[in-house]
């Protein structure tokens, strides 16, 4: 979901997973200490971390396998709030990548997610316990178990874990960029408009961008929701300008 790759620094962590190389940025782990800043102590910030950085490198994952099975020589890097799933087309051995490749590309992250999501609700359930799903909480929306599971490090990393593929994974698909869904109405309206599709679909993300941003703060109090749409709708807007050939403060 990330506009770039970052340059690489000493700090990065890198390995390999199924064959496809993987960078974890140091951006990455403020990130997610940020982001769990409302756990309490340090074992219950550690297992947000962990369901953080395993729900973040499974949606990467789905990316990158995708982008794989076309043919494409693939790596992911995980930076500040998400990652990024990279393709190095010149050394792809299929063709890559036409509108439905690439849709395919930008839903096989979330995908992925609710995937591994509906394998745990499914252990959830047949370990009789409950899972529910709210309106309310951080993003508006909340999926949790409702009784302990072993035990309560347990139950956290599973409701973390959720949390992250699933209510992370519905966000990924709202059409907005650089989010997977602003990708995907990108390639859906170049379909039905042709090159007129990317300034729609800018458009698009510049007003979904804007009402989230609005919602977050008028109805949520959520001001860090808030200020993550509001970047993107200004991101968006730069975008239309600059694609229109108007530049602002140029």
């Amino acid at each position: 979901m990330l506009l770039g790759e970052p340059s690489r620094t000493p700090y990065d962590l890198n390995f390999m997973l199924f064959g496809i190389p993987v960078r974890v940025h140091p951006l990455f782990w403020l990130a997610g200490l940020l982001l769990g800043r409302s756990s309490s102590g340090g074992p219950r910030l550690l297992i947000w971390m962990v369901a953080f950085s395993l729900g973040i490198l499974c949606h990467e994952l789905g990316h990158a396998l995708v982008m794989r099975n076309q043919g494409c020589f693939s790596w992911i890097t995980l930076y500040c709030f998400g990652g990024l799933a990279s393709c190095d087309r010149s050394r792809a051995t299929g063709r890559y990548p036409d509108s439905w490749r690439q849709i395919a590309v930008s839903a096989a992250g979330p995908l992925a997610g609710f995937l591994l999501a509906a394998i745990l609700v499914a252990a959830v359930i047949a370990s009789k316990h409950h899972v529910v799903v709210e309106w309310g909480g951080h993003f508006g929306l909340s999926v949790f178990t409702t009784e302990v599971i072993g035990s309560p490090h347990v139950s956290y990393f599973v409701n973390d874990f959720l949390f992250i593929t699933i209510v992370y994974g519905i966000f990924n698909l709202l059409p907005v960029y650089p989010l997977d869904g602003g990708q995907i109405a990108r390639e859906v309206l170049m379909m039905v408009f042709g090159a007129d599709g990317i300034r729609l679909s800018l458009i698009l993300s510049m007003l979904v961008a804007v009402s989230l941003a609005a919602y977050g703060a008028v109805k949520l109090q959520d001001y860090w929701l808030a200020l993550f749409f509001g970047f993107f709708a200004y991101s968006s807007f730069v975008t239309l300008q600059s694609y229109d050939g108007n530049r602002p403060w140029s």
